[in-house]
């Protein structure tokens, strides 16, 4: 093996491999670069042909061009060493390796690598043989024989046992095919195919090895609509994007979208991408882009573009991909489609879909104005509350960018925008930052696990300071003046997160319009149901505090003798 790795060392130039990667500046003898990494903006980067080596003087990161593709293309050093020899054209056979010697030296993932090479030419052979599937992909996804050849999409035959057949006369196992999530095992202990009558896409590393497969229903009854490979240890899903095998080379090219990556939401759209004169999509299988997603893609660009669905589930998702690109400085613009459009593969499917796409995409907003602009169509700005719960997804975004002045320069936006002074919503901000943004990720995940049957809602802090203050509340409820100074501090005592159901199950605001009513008798009527005993609890949650001083315990005990 030692012979092996020497001649990859001496065959391979490390600057011509690290350039793949990243865009190397000569600086003397040596080349430098922002490190692939971690986050900079100075280069500590650095590569030197002398001695075929690289260190990052930021992270500490370096060594030789073997553990450079090791921890850019997460993978081990068997795997970097076989990679390297194909790009070397090293031929491994010389190396006296013979085939029961490559079996026994491979890990676990390298045979499921196998495995799935295999079982991929198996769905593009079955795909050949069904008419029924092929027929599907022509006339109803209106894909051509070109681009079901590109990107490999095959078909699983609704056959249990076909493929497994196929794979053990090939030398695996029953538990090398559950292993491989290609096989699962029955009630009675059978094993069968995990694929059956779907179109088969395969999700690909980076390094061109297919890693697993998301299979599409044919029949529209069928569910789910979409079936994808468990993790294994070949596929990380968080870490694995499909179509990125392919962008990666696009990026690096000097063509009509170089340096430019679509993220969207599933394969049928990259694959409507491509249609439409857009090869650069990349889609996450089975899971919700992760901030591994977006480093993987840095280190080919930072020009991304979004383009979830218009939906209330695709704007979730585009929050949740800016806030994460902020996070590492790349600010990605949003893609919106022309109506009735839902989505690339439909837009593709139009007669001038491609003209109309490339309309969209040259006039792509700022992702933080479309999640505005987005937001401003089903809130009313005349409501303080619509505002509020505004401003609280906005700042949201702006809390995850690492740059002050980016932060200024869309809280500049954001003040333009809801005809609001930047003096006015700095110090709105800034206690938002204070509290991490913690209330709003909780008021946030309540509502999403209320249950859709009912009324009822838990109060956060926002709507009880404004029944206090705005709603008169305050005036009403604690007329001795020597007490309200405490009720105002007690307030911004109050833990920065929705009030916990299983702590106050029975104080329930009916419906969120009751706050936003105009006459005030009837936002006391409701706030005066739960307040006082809200107010309760809390203070006893604060008197627990050790540090809280006498003089303050006091007052505190003074307000709830009131409230009571």
């Amino acid at each position: 093996m030692s012979q092996l790795t020497d001649d990859i060392l001496s065959h391979l130039d490390i600057v011509d491999v690290v350039s793949k990667y990243v865009p190397l500046k000569r600086a003397g003898a040596n080349f430098t670069a922002c490190c692939p990494f971690h986050n900079e903006k100075t280069p500590s980067f650095m590569v030197s042909p002398a001695k075929q080596i690289f260190k990052c003087f930021g992270c500490g990161k370096g060594w030789n061009v073997l553990t450079f593709v090791q921890e850019i293309e997460r993978i081990d050093f068997r795997d970097a060493v076989k990679e390297l020899a194909k790009l070397g054209n090293i031929n491994l056979e010389k190396y006296q390796l013979d085939r029961q010697k490559v079996e026994d030296y491979a890990d676990e993932k390298e045979k499921i690598k196998r495995m799935h090479t295999l079982a991929q030419q198996f769905f593009t052979d079955e795909l050949k043989k069904n008419i029924h599937a092929l027929t599907y992909l022509r006339e109803q996804r209106k894909l051509d024989d070109k681009a079901i050849k590109y990107f490999g999409i095959g078909y699983a035959p609704e056959s249990h046992y076909a493929l497994l057949q196929f794979l053990k006369s090939k030398g695996f196992n029953d538990n090398d095919l559950i292993q491989a999530s290609l096989a699962k095992k029955g009630q009675n202990q059978d094993i069968y195919s995990f694929f059956r009558h779907r179109i088969t896409f395969p999700i690909y590393d980076t390094m061109q090895n297919v890693i697993g497969f998301s299979a599409r229903i044919v029949d529209p009854n069928d569910k789910p609509k979409y079936l994808n490979s468990a993790e294994h240890k070949a596929y990380d899903k968080s870490s694995v994007l499909y179509g990125l095998n392919r962008v990666k080379n696009n990026v690096k090219m000097h063509t009509e979208h170089s340096g430019q990556i679509i993220i969207v939401e599933g394969q049928m759209d990259v694959v409507g991408l491509t249609r439409l004169g857009f090869p650069i999509g990349v889609a996450t299988s089975g899971t919700s882009l992760t901030e591994q997603h977006i480093k993987l893609l840095k280190r080919y660009t930072d020009n991304l573009y979004l383009l979830f669905d218009s939906d209330q589930a695709g704007q979730a998702a585009t929050i949740r991909a800016l806030s994460i690109a902020y996070q590492n400085d790349i600010f990605p613009k949003k893609i919106t489609l022309p109506a009735p459009a839902k989505d690339a593969d439909d837009l593709a499917n139009v007669e001038n879909g491609a003209e109309l796409f490339k309309e969209q995409f040259e006039n792509a907003q700022d992702g933080f104005t479309a999640v505005f602009e987005n937001l401003q169509i089903s809130h009313n700005l005349k409501s303080p509350i619509d505002k509020q719960k505004i401003l609280n997804t906005m700042f949201g975004l702006i809390i995850n960018i690492n740059s002050v002045p980016m932060q200024d320069h869309y809280l500049h936006i954001l003040g333009e925008k809801l005809n609001l002074a930047y003096e006015v919503l700095l110090p709105q901000y800034k206690q938002y930052a204070k509290n991490d943004g913690k209330f709003i990720t909780r008021q946030m995940d309540k509502k999403s696990s209320r249950n859709v049957g009912t009324k009822t809602y838990q109060p956060d802090r926002e709507e009880l300071v404004n029944a206090l203050f705005e709603g008169g509340f305050i005036n009403t409820y604690v007329q001795t003046p020597e007490l309200r100074s405490p009720l105002i501090d007690l307030m911004q005592k109050l833990p920065s997160k929705v009030i916990e159901t299983q702590d106050l199950s029975p104080l329930q605001l009916r419906r969120e319009k009751e706050l936003e009513d105009k006459n005030e008798s009837r936002q006391l009527q409701v706030i005066k149901q739960i307040i006082g005993k809200t107010l309760q609890f809390r203070i006893q949650q604060i008197l627990k505090d050790k540090n809280i001083s006498n003089d303050d315990k006091q007052s505190l005990l003074k307000l709830k003798k009131i409230l009571e």
